[in-house]
């Protein structure tokens, strides 16, 4: 098992972008996300499938009436890479939740429960900025205050 974002190789998978989202790349998570993992390129690309959709869905309601995320983020932000900024850190923030709370349930052994505070901060931690990310694209504005007990 080695950190995500130092294997070996760079991952080239990549969802392409839509009407209204940009492509994202499973490299990007790579290079954001360090933890511990034996993760394949097909498994990150999967939780980074499923996750995209969740965050779709969520701020559709919100993105469909501008158009397009860089349009939002234009008349939010007053420019586009924002957008596109949080956008993406909602998708791999909770990639790595899916990620995290997987090899925790595939931890549960003695010799890992010393690990299992520390990989279940890690999970609490991704939802915390997927949140953020996602409040901040819905509101303009951070609305809630997101700790971790």
């Amino acid at each position: 098992m080695e950190f995500v974002g130092n294997k070996n190789e760079q991952y080239s998978s990549t969802l392409p972008a839509t009407e209204l989202y940009p492509e994202l790349t499973i490299a990007e998570f790579q290079s954001v996300f360090h933890f511990l993992s034996n993760e394949t390129e097909a498994g990150i690309l999967h939780h980074c499938t499923v996750a995209r959709v969740t965050v779709n869905q969520e701020l559709l309601d919100t993105i469909k009436p501008f158009g397009s995320l860089d349009k939002l983020s234009l008349e939010r932000f007053g420019e586009t890479q924002t957008g596109v900024t949080l956008y993406k850190q909602a998708v791999v923030a909770l990639t790595a939740n899916f990620l995290v709370e997987n090899q925790l349930s595939m931890n549960a052994t003695t010799e890992a429960a010393e690990r299992q505070e520390a990989i279940q901060a890690k999970a609490d931690h991704s939802l915390v900025q997927y949140r953020r990310a996602v409040d901040l694209l819905l509101n303009a504005k951070e609305t809630y205050c997101f700790e971790v007990v």
